[in-house]
């Protein structure tokens, strides 16, 4: 199992029939799944903007509505994160048994964000290494790798860029 546009490294994945005919699994029936359950149909919106020429044939339907999802841009790293520093203090206030996952794309991004965000006074506040997650509430900053598979109140994405994540389609 498993959703074949979903990558966080780049890979040589082609498609289900393949993989299972290398692993001796011939002949199998894929049957794609038609409706997601764990995302809000404005995420999977944006993650099949986002896949552009990658998006599958049949990409499904969420099963479920939430909250928009915006792109913010600042004029540099500090802004930023003092933005994001301000707004989580604020929103741990509000709801204070929300997870959260501040995501990089790299180790050095996370420790980066990290280290500024403990300026902001965020508790509570966990560095994730080694996928050492609390699954309770708090803003629990990592590099994407680690939170393949796992789900979230809310999550922010930070360096979304061509720098940080280059176009490798081509």
């Amino acid at each position: 199992a498993g959703d074949t546009a979903q990558r966080i490294t780049e890979n040589d994945f082609s498609d289900w029939d393949e993989v299972l005919s290398w692993l001796g699994q011939k002949p199998v029936q894929v049957t794609p799944l038609q409706i997601s359950y764990r995302c809000t149909r404005q995420i999977m919106e944006l993650a099949n903007a986002l896949l552009g020429e990658e998006l599958p044939t049949d990409p499904g339907q969420a099963a479920r509505t939430g909250a928009a999802v915006e792109l913010l841009r600042c004029s540099d790293r500090g802004a930023a994160m003092t933005f994001l520093g301000d707004a989580l203090a604020d929103m741990v206030r509000r709801e204070p048994k929300a997870s959260v996952a501040v995501l990089t794309r790299t180790t050095e991004q996370a420790d980066q964000a990290y280290q500024a965000l403990r300026r902001a006074d965020i508790p509570p506040l966990r560095r994730v290494l080694d996928q050492d997650f609390s699954f309770g509430p708090a803003v629990e900053v990592t590099d994407i790798a680690q939170t393949k598979g796992l789900e979230f109140d809310y999550v922010v994405l930070l360096d979304l860029d061509r720098a940080t994540f280059p176009d490798t389609s081509s």
